[in-house]
């Protein structure tokens, strides 16, 4: 018999190992006596002071047995002494360690998965395995679905060590098995997220030295933590709640149903009923919001694998191709704009902050995604930049539409086009008093972007050593120090010099105060600031694009000129 077991545990190992190496691997790198016993007796242990901590919060209260009142409630009394008697709230209490088994399961999860991940990859690039593993046969799809599957193996032993208790707890209180496996459903599409995310943080934020793991998971911890207890707005920012497994939790748990026990419960998102997207009352049921969130992390999950498998081969290339930037914005401003349909704030101001800030970082993000090297960009200049033909012109509008190694100023236009166009419907939609303000802030904020791209592409263009230092001054500094300078000098919108917000992204807050003759003012400053780092921009790539000899010879005519 015990051939017999030990036949089949070898054959599950080899096919496993047939079907993903990288992953057998990882497995066999943490599969230690000495690991795997901590791991057990952890979260044995962290199960026990867990059950101790909520021991200690049981609704008990002395009562009589025999009342009609408690014959309603269905507590559990406890006879303790002659015509004594304790009620306790049991019901109650295990809907208590149910919901606090989940919240701890998703941030063990998620936080603690990402953090591993992130730090593995950080570690193997510091080694050099990362390079060696590249050159595998294996697909970039395998390795990585390896590394995310193996990696958090310990942590998957300890929260699989913990679904017994997860479970009890909502069987006892009351809770269909299906519904808590509705929960666990979307949690692990969440994790399928975040670990994608933790994989590109991980190949990307090589040049952090390591602190890229703390500065991931703790950004991760921050947004989760975000939706305690967290009201809808009606804006916009609502998308914000797709981005956590909690947002099932008040369905799973019943809160919206009448009872007669319990208490506020953690992560109850109250008002979560009152979700829309397009007009689909998204919140009207538990099964639409589990239907959404597996649709909303699916398509953001195989958008990270797109820079993903990139950059996986190489590390020099863009993150994301020109091509894809089109309709990851397309996609992004549909997924997003949807919330702020309906969206019915007191102060409209903060209804349009919240489609228009989110709309200057993720175009932050898209210069950053489709950055080319420095190198690639000096080789194309010099030999597909400036071809006098006119096949060669048509060959440099293709590439500045599609190529990798292209300056991204253009692609940057037609993405501020693809998303201004469904912000601009939406402000015609509201009342007519913001039109200025909002018709205006889009503008604004576009050209400004705009500027914000040409700039970082004319100071990247030099050889600059610590480059991923210079994306982040060139994209985050003029945006920062004009508003610092602003504040400090003292400098408000309403007051004197208040107009000079209008080139900060934060035009929308005044332009209500403003005429119109000032707004066409700065907006022309703007486009002046466009033509002069455009001119900049071009004059720089026709030096690229002369050769050597080209340059020696001019060289030498000014010799004989002089």
């Amino acid at each position: 018999m015990g051939n017999v077991q030990s036949s089949l545990v070898s054959r599950g190992i080899e096919t496993l190992g047939d079907w993903n190496p990288q992953l057998m691997r990882e497995i066999q790198g943490r599969l230690k006596v000495r690991s795997v016993f901590l791991t057990v007796l952890s979260s044995l242990i962290a199960q026990g002071l867990f059950l101790f901590w909520r021991y200690r919060t049981i609704e008990m209260r002395w009562g009589n047995c025999a009342t009609a009142e408690y014959q309603k409630t269905g507590k559990a009394c406890l006879q303790v002494g002659p015509a004594q008697y304790v009620l306790v709230n049991w019901p109650a209490w295990w809907l208590q360690v149910f919901a606090w088994s989940c919240i701890l399961l998703m941030f063990g999860l998620i936080v603690g998965g990402m953090f591993m991940l992130i730090s593995d990859l950080s570690r193997e690039d510091r080694q050099g395995t990362l390079t060696f593993i590249s050159l595998s046969p294996q697909t970039a799809r395998t390795l990585l679905l390896g590394k995310m599957l193996g990696v958090p193996f310990l942590v998957y032993l300890a929260v699989f060590l913990a679904l017994p208790l997860h479970y009890a707890a909502g069987l006892a209180a009351q809770i269909p098995a299906l519904k808590i496996a509705s929960f666990d459903l979307l949690l692990l599409a969440s994790c399928f997220f975040f670990y994608s995310l933790a994989l590109l943080l991980g190949l990307v934020g090589n040049w952090l030295n390591g602190f890229q793991s703390w500065l991931g998971s703790a950004g991760i911890l921050m947004l989760l933590l975000l939706f305690k207890n967290t009201f809808l707005s009606r804006t916009a920012i609502d998308w914000l709640f797709a981005f956590t497994p909690s947002v099932i939790l008040p369905y799973v748990t019943q809160t919206f149903e009448f009872r007669s026990y319990g208490e506020r419960l953690p992560f109850d998102h109250n008002n979560i009923l009152e979700w829309q997207w397009f007009t689909i009352p998204i919140g009207s049921s538990g099964w639409m919001v589990l239907l959404f969130g597996l649709a909303h992390f699916g398509l953001w999950a195989w958008w990270l694998w797109r820079p993903l498998q990139r950059r996986f081969r190489n590390p020099t290339v863009s993150l994301l191709s020109k091509p894809q930037s089109y309709w990851a914005t397309a996609c992004f401003f549909t997924s997003f704009l949807g919330f702020a349909v309906l969206s019915q704030p007191a102060d409209p101001t903060s209804t349009i902050a919240a489609v228009l800030v989110p709309h200057l970082l993720w175009f932050l993000l898209m210069i950053v995604l489709l950055l080319p090297h420095h190198q690639d960009l000096e080789d194309w200049a010099r030999f597909r930049g400036h071809y006098p033909s006119a096949k060669g012109r048509m060959q440099r509008v293709k590439d500045l539409l599609r190529a990798d190694n292209s300056p991204t100023w253009v692609a940057i236009s037609i993405n501020l086009g693809i998303a201004g166009i469904p912000i601009m419907v939406w402000i015609l939609s509201l009342p007519e008093d913001e039109h200025m303000a909002g018709v205006g802030g889009l503008l604004l904020s576009s050209t400004l972007i705009w500027v914000y791209a040409l700039f970082n592409q004319v100071i990247l263009l030099r050889p600059l050593s610590h480059r991923n230092w210079w994306v982040i001054a060139t994209l985050l500094g003029p945006i920062l120090l004009p508003t610092l300078l602003f504040i400090l000098m003292g400098i408000a919108p309403g007051q004197w010099g208040g107009r000079l917000f209008l080139l900060t992204p934060f035009a929308f807050a005044i332009l209500k105060d403003l005429s119109a003759a000032v707004a066409l003012q700065m907006f022309g400053v703007h486009l002046a600031m466009i033509a002069g780092l455009t001119w900049s921009l071009n004059r720089q790539l026709q030096r690229f694009g002369e050769s050597t000899t080209q340059r020696l010879f001019q060289r030498e005519r000014q010799i004989e000129q002089s």
